[in-house]
């Protein structure tokens, strides 16, 4: 076991700690146990449609996406969305998802839009291999993959892996759509209308080209950007405004045998000497890769960017899923120098990752991929699972004086369990709910303790909360149930 391992310990501490920026929001839990989430979507009125696949306790299959209540428990009233599993987009006050291979769109309360037809309903498309997906303001939708086509009539026969929909869902018929020797995975739009786009191809429409390219608004090879990636693939860019731009993912340059991970990349394609290209991603144990990966590059309001992918350590230092970097490439100590996220074993797999992170429209910040348990720089909560919430980067630092720290072991738990906290001179009670606010147990908690055993054995497995009062102070924890 890795030396920072002890740190999944079981600890939840919902503590009188200041708040902070980008600090772990400890008052938000999931429930989901596996197996990963893809896609996080937070709404106006605090609630969030999640999408990937997913089991919540009493699962007997996975979900391809739900609805998280303020506090992370699911919506139930939210139906099981079986249109959703990949990306999820807002679009005039709808929802396009990446649904397997295909794309859908839905209202936010899970129903279908019905003026949106599955795009295999409509003639000339027969769906094979799902990629990627760009929704333009107008609500038409460009799709990559590898897709069958036969529109006899425009001559578009065959595999094609750029293609156009209309807003409806219909094949675009008005476009040209494009095709490679292999499939796009995953494309982005620039900010002059272009996209790049990377995958598993060697040509595109007959061309040589790498692994990422560019292509103009109506999909033809932009011949003038020439990116030295030779193998692997990116999974995420982000544009600047100078034509610059990052990709992440694991890929090699030319011939050179080492991975990399991170690139800027100047606006012919070329790699920016004056950024710190090759940063040192490291795994420990994670059994689920071939090697550490980026999925997320997102630039930070006050300055540096968000790494998130697959990783364990970046310079040698541990930072699991999640890291800071500067504009040149160096790593940052501001934020995310805690453990980050906790690993956990699927189908005889170690995993632990975290696929990116969204701003939602509060000013918090939510992560999420396939982890058990994250930890920052002030706490570790080993309850977290797959998506967690961060205090946003206007929050100050705030102590409150009636809320008392408080720590729970072990966490998870088969039932027995004990809370620990400072000494009071009085007479304290404990109650204990479930979710839905039932209580489960009321017990009273004697002057001067500071230790309280609690036994919860024989009850459902699930999450709890744990409530200690003395007079006006009070401590809060969650406790899972296995």
């Amino acid at each position: 076991m890795r030396t920072h391992a002890c740190l999944w310990l079981g600890i939840v501490c919902l503590a009188a700690r200041g708040q902070a920026p980008l600090m772990l929001d400890t008052t938000f839990h999931t429930l989901i146990n596996s197996w990963y989430v893809t896609s996080v979507l937070p709404l106006d009125d605090g609630e969030v449609l999640i999408s990937g696949q997913i089991k919540f306790p009493g699962d007997l299959t996975f979900r391809a996406g739900a609805k998280l209540l303020p506090d992370g428990t699911r919506d139930a009233s939210f139906p099981n969305a079986v249109y959703f599993g990949g990306n999820l987009l807002s679009w005039n006050g709808r929802v396009y998802a990446r649904n397997g291979d295909i794309v859908s769109r839905s209202w936010p309360d899970g129903t279908l839009d019905n003026d949106f037809i599955g795009l295999n309903i409509g003639p000339y498309f027969s769906s094979l291999q799902g990629g990627d997906y760009h929704v333009y303001p107008d609500g038409r939708v460009l799709m990559s993959g590898v897709h069958q086509l036969s529109d006899t009539v425009r001559g578009f026969e065959g595999l094609y892996s750029l293609i156009w929909f209309s807003n409806t869902g219909y094949l675009d018929t008005t476009k040209t759509h494009r095709y490679c020797n292999g499939s796009i995975d995953y494309f982005k739009e620039l900010p002059d209308g272009k996209f790049i786009c990377s995958g598993g191809l060697t040509t595109y429409e007959g061309q040589p080209v790498n692994k990422v390219i560019r292509v103009q608004p109506d999909g033809a090879l932009d011949t003038t950007f020439n990116v030295p990636v030779t193998w692997g693939k990116a999974f995420t860019f982000h544009p600047l405004p100078d034509g610059r731009v990052y990709i992440g993912g694991y890929f090699k340059v030319n011939s050179d045998p080492d991975t990399v991970q991170v690139l800027r990349l100047l606006p012919d394609g070329s790699i920016d000497p004056t950024f710190n290209n090759f940063l040192d991603f490291g795994l420990i144990d994670l059994s689920g890769s071939a090697g550490p990966v980026i999925s997320g590059v997102v630039p930070l309001d006050a300055g540096g960017l968000i790494i998130t992918g697959g990783f364990e350590t970046i310079e040698g230092s541990v930072r699991q899923g999640i890291c800071l970097i500067d504009t040149n490439g160096m790593l940052l100590d501001d934020h995310f120098t805690g453990p980050g996220c906790g690993d956990y074993v699927y189908q005889n797999t170690t995993t632990g990752s975290i696929r990116n992170i969204i701003s939602a429209p509060d000013g918090s910040y939510y992560i999420y991929g396939a982890y058990h348990g994250y930890g920052d720089a002030s706490l570790t909560d080993s309850a977290q699972r797959m998506v967690s919430r961060l205090y946003g980067l206007d929050v100050g630092v705030e102590q409150a004086a009636n809320v008392l720290a408080v720590a729970v072991q072990p966490n998870p738990t088969t039932g027995a369990f004990s809370l620990s906290y400072p000494p009071q001179a009085v007479v304290g009670e404990l109650e204990v709910r479930d979710l839905t606010g039932r209580l489960i147990l009321r017990d009273r908690i004697p002057q001067w303790s500071q230790v309280h055993a609690v036994e919860l054995r024989g009850q459902a497995t699930g999450m709890y909360q744990c409530t200690l009062r003395w007079h006006d102070q009070a401590a809060h924890v969650r406790v899972v149930v296995e």
